[in-house]
């Protein structure tokens, strides 16, 4: 794919410099003064002592702070008053907006204001970055240059940011919202020295918040989304979607909007979005709007319309911003946002390798033909972007390049809110020192370059070893490009290009970089980044093994300390977090666990397969081995990572119905030829699977599956079969992956299938042959499944384009027992080297 960079015109933003045709010598400013006027605002006098202190680190110079200018010397006005007014004819902050910045430099005078109330302050910093070349890399360092005598050209330079609303959302601009404003990030502050934040809020899940299951539930349920028939109440995600199409959800919806509205009278825009599930309302008068407009947005929009114009009656200025986000991000056909209403679209689905207006990402295209469309029907777009792996917030994510491009896609777009989602919740994770100072520059000032920004960076915090970190960031980004994939923003190892040999790649450059150090202030930088090297070892670079009835991940050398260096270095640098919502001590528990206790688990083998099955995990299979080709079925360890070590690419069956408390941990027995699982159920009824190798023909895995009924009444069961296979390959090409299914012969049915839907469901769905398979054609291998099709009830796949996973799926009929009553199932597999015929 090729790396896109979308050019952003001046005429985008305003960012204006009148031509310089003389100099002010920064030792020439020794017996000037800075003018604050007394009735500054908290802002401006802050600003006043920021360029006093800058000044001073730069220069060595220090000059007072006084509320008038002097008679004789020269003078630098810090904020507009009528002191400057008289002295800069034609100077105004009129046309600044809140933020926009006015710079005027003559022989005798600098002139730096802005709108209010922050764009003084930001003026001052956007002072110091551009003239002295200050760079406000964290909160702890800022870069001073060494030269004490600098030329200040005679110029006029205004800026007004693009994005009115802007944030980074990374730990350190929230815990330290003074470097915040160095970076000029509006939404973390209300100290009013720093300019406080924007008035406008996050267009953020809020239908949780303005109409309560917890209120209104229990004597409305007809208030809340109808799904498969029913108001469900309890819903993950903040709780059940609503009916937006009932009349007394919008008024009760209004009218909170309007009361808090009332409360905070500052407040420029309010949210009304759904929450963070999938499960929108489906009654009839919700479906008829859908239908028509083509997208679960129509009957969404049509409710944000009509509170956003209850709203207006009250709050003519407030804006009302609704989520494009995930079954509301299609644009509906004939709907259109009111003039109060803002539109956030979000990029969840995207790949974050590539620039999202890339054209050659196919993830990427829907986006973009949702945003044109959004942006011929809004002229308030925001956009919630995802910057981070959430999955992993610590491993090497390789999405550095597409940042300064996504951000000038969005400004070509007219964007006017930006939030960038980010590894919010600790003040460590993989680079974010580096990404929180590429973020914010960008985003204030869409023209320069992200991947020079990172070099900057890496140049000014890493000193003699900043050399190498570029280099594996380099490395890291060329090998990902490599690699194929489109990973989104939960991306495992390998959808980035990580594997054994990459990892110990990785660290061989932290390990060289930490060599290069040059005092303890620069080791503990390098130290603190090097943390993805580390992890990236603990994901990919362990050997599963089975003795003595335990799995168990062991670490080869140079890594047999991973686990603990590990540890060490999270705790020293103050991660809290492994993933978004787990804290950091659950994977430490992962981590000993693997390492030094184990899983209880058997290995079945024989001289054509290698089956460990895992007891304790609901007796799952991974690593699935075939012998004579060399063959991982279900993916190797590399390719499932330590964290995900139980899921996807794994064999399990699990009780749909009739299990309920049921244990997660059976009890094995294994043989030469079989593995035994046991577990007894609440009722004490028996649930029993027996894996092992057919007699005749080894080839074959033959799975059965035993139920005895020991309750005292009469019981459903259901049976669901997952058999998870890596199919070598994330495509959507059927000429590639093929899956088959027999029926009065094969047929091929996962034609233009996206994730678990597609043309051929029904031949799926029909078919009573009792067999199906899948079959890599460029490798040349596949699975067969075999099973009694009398029993079962319904054939599944799923085939997501994006992931080299193919999963045959199988769900029984539902078979009541009375008391004593027995049920066995029996499936087989077995590994194809050409495609079923």
């Amino acid at each position: 794919m090729k790396r896109l960079f979308a050019i952003v015109f001046a005429i985008v933003f305003v960012s204006a410099v009148s031509e310089a045709k003389e100099y002010v010598k920064t030792n020439a400013l020794a017996n000037w003064s800075i003018v604050a006027s007394e009735d500054a605002i908290p802002s401006e006098k802050y600003a006043a002592q920021e360029f006093q202190r800058l000044l001073k680190d730069v220069s060595g110079i220090t000059l007072p702070i006084t509320s008038r200018p002097p008679e004789s010397a020269g003078v630098i006005f810090i904020g507009y008053s009528e002191e400057m007014a008289a002295s800069e004819v034609g100077f105004s902050i009129d046309d600044l907006g809140e933020e926009g910045l006015r710079i005027h430099t003559t022989s005798n005078q600098i002139s730096i204001a802005g709108g209010r109330p922050r764009g003084t302050l930001y003026g001052v910093y956007e002072f110091m970055e551009r003239y002295f070349d200050v760079r406000f890399l964290t909160h702890d360092h800022t870069y001073i240059p060494s030269k004490k005598t600098t030329r200040i050209p005679c110029e006029t330079f205004t800026y007004i940011p693009p994005f009115t609303f802007r944030w980074s959302y990374y730990k350190e601009n929230a815990a330290y919202q003074d470097f915040a404003a160095k970076l000029r990030v509006n939404t973390t502050t209300t100290d009013e020295k720093l300019g406080g934040k924007t008035n406008q809020e996050l267009i953020n899940h809020s239908f949780h918040h303005l109409l309560s299951v917890e209120e209104y539930g229990k004597t409305h349920p007809e208030y809340f989304a109808l799904v498969d028939g029913e108001r469900k109440l309890d819903m993950w995600g903040g709780g059940p979607e609503l009916c937006v199409t009932n009349p007394d959800v919008i008024e009760i919806v209004a009218n909170k909007v309007i009361q808090e509205l009332d409360a905070n009278p500052d407040r420029q825009n309010y949210s009304v979005s759904q929450n963070d599930n999938d499960k929108y309302c489906r009654c009839k008068r919700c479906e008829e709007i859908n239908q028509r407009e083509g997208t679960p947005m129509g009957s969404h929009l049509a409710f944000v319309n009509a509170v956003a114009e209850r709203v207006e009656a009250k709050h003519p200025d407030v804006k009302i911003g609704t989520l494009s986000y995930w079954y509301t991000r299609k644009p509906p056909k004939t709907i259109r946002p009111r003039d109060n209403v803002q539109i956030q679209l979000c990029s969840i689905e995207c790949s974050t390798l590539y620039a999202l207006d890339d054209p050659d990402s196919e993830k990427n295209r829907e986006f973009c033909d949702d945003m044109n469309k959004w942006g011929a029907m809004c002229d308030d777009i925001w956009i919630w972007n995802y910057n981070t792996n959430f999955r992993y917030y610590d491993l090497p994510f390789p999405n550095l390049r597409i940042i300064s491009p996504n951000i000038q896609y969005f400004v070509k777009n007219h964007v006017k809110g930006l939030f960038m989602q980010a590894n919010g919740n600790s003040m460590t994770g993989e680079m974010c020192d580096l990404r929180n100072y590429v973020i914010s520059r960008c985003m204030w000032d869409p023209d320069l370059d992200g991947w020079e920004l990172a070099k900057e960076f890496c140049q000014l915090h890493y000193g003699k070893a900043a050399k190498t970190v570029f280099a594996y960031l380099d490395f890291l980004h060329d090998n990902a490009e490599r690699a194929g994939y489109e990973p989104g923003c939960f991306p495992n190892p390998y959808e980035l290009g990580l594997n054994a040999e990459v990892s110990t790649k990785i660290f061989k450059y932290f390990q060289k970089a930490l060599k290069q150090t040059e005092n303890e202030e620069v080791f503990k930088r390098v130290e603190k980044a090097s943390i993805c090297a580390w992890r990236a070892v603990l994901e990919t670079c362990g050997e599963m093994q089975i003795n003595d009835g335990k799995l168990v991940v062991r670490y080869p050398a140079p890594f047999e300390d991973a686990v603990e260096k590990y540890k060490a270095l999270t705790k020293k640098y103050g991660q809290e977090r492994a993933e978004e919502w787990e804290p950091i001590d659950n994977y430490y528990s992962l981590l000993d666990r693997a390492t030094k206790e184990g899983f209880k688990a058997e290995k079945l083998e024989n001289d054509q397969w290698s089956v460990p099955v895992i007891a304790e995990k609901n007796g799952m299979i991974v690593d699935l081995f075939y012998k004579p080709k060399k063959r991982y079925l279900t993916g190797n360890f590399a390719d499932r990572s330590l964290r995900l070590l139980f899921d996807r690419c794994t064999i399990e069956e699990q009780g749909v119905k009739g299990f309920q408390d049921a244990p997660e941990e059976f009890e094995s027995e294994s043989s030469q030829d079989a593995v035994v699982l046991s577990k007894k159920l609440a009722d004490g009824s028996m649930y029993t699977r027996q894996i092992g190798f057919d007699a005749e023909n080894p080839g074959q895995i033959v799975f059965k599956t035993e139920i005895t009924h020991n309750g005292a009444e009469p019981k459903t069961y259901q049976i669901q079969i997952t058999p998870e296979f890596h199919s070598g390959e994330a495509t959507g090409n059927s000429k590639i992956v093929s899956a088959y299914i027999q029926d009065d012969g094969w047929r091929l049915f996962n034609e233009d299938w996206k994730d678990s839907d597609g043309p051929g469901k029904q031949i799926l769905r029909n078919a009573t042959g009792g067999e199906y398979a899948f079959f890599n054609h460029k490798q040349r291998y596949g699975v067969k499944l075999s099973y009694d099709s009398e029993h079962v009830y319904a054939q599944s796949l799923y085939w997501n384009p994006h992931y080299p996973l193919a999963t045959l799926g199988l769900m029984t009929k539902e078979i009541e027992l009375k008391p004593g009553g027995h049920f066995s199932f029996e499936y087989r597999m077995e590994y194809l080297s050409r495609r079923p015929r």
